[in-house]
């Protein structure tokens, strides 16, 4: 009965620990990568305004050894613009990212849907600056208030999406120029 009263104690102290260290974790994470691209904005947005054309440059997929065809379920909606839906599946169930808000050659908001429920909201950002355009890309997740989740998602998200997106950006800066 001893190790049950201290198995107990130990899981308590444990929740009890990870609970206050989750208080100074934010309840919002995000990453923003920036890229300067040698091509007029429109060439460079409209490869990003179309779900249809983020298979050219992998869109958010780009982890090693991840066969992109074999990733995307559909695409729907209209070609270019807002309703543009990516859907998708990475062994973890579908999710989407959709084209929510496209402001022409400015801006550019999108909706990702994770299978687990959660969400997340995209940002792209086009500036003309002489022959170049610089493109930045921004994700924000909304962790909410689980302990287990803020601490993870601000330990891992810059690690692990930042790489991502810096692949994906280059991969968009390769297509852009071509």
């Amino acid at each position: 009965m001893k190790i049950l009263k201290k198995i107990g104690i130990v899981l308590l102290v444990l929740i009890v620990l990870i609970s206050v260290t989750s208080l100074f974790f934010p309840t919002t994470t995000s990453v923003e990568k920036s890229t300067t691209i040698e091509a007029p904005v429109q060439t460079v947005f409209n490869n990003v305004n179309s779900m249809a054309n983020w298979q050219k440059w992998g869109g958010p997929w780009h982890e090693e050894g991840m066969d992109y065809n074999e990733v995307i379920q559909r695409i729907e909606g209209p070609v270019f613009g807002v309703g543009s839906k990516l859907i998708y599946d990475q062994g973890k169930g579908d999710g989407s990212v959709a084209i929510i808000e496209s402001d022409e050659s400015k801006k550019l908001k999108t909706l990702i849907s994770f299978a687990d429920g959660g969400s997340a909201n995209g940002v792209w950002l086009f500036e003309q600056r002489g022959s170049t355009t610089k493109v930045t890309w921004t994700i924000q997740v909304q962790l909410g208030y689980n302990p287990l989740k803020r601490i993870i998602g601000n330990l891992v998200m810059e690690n692990h999406v930042g790489p991502l997106f810096e692949i994906g950006l280059n991969n968009l800066k390769n297509i852009s120029e071509d």
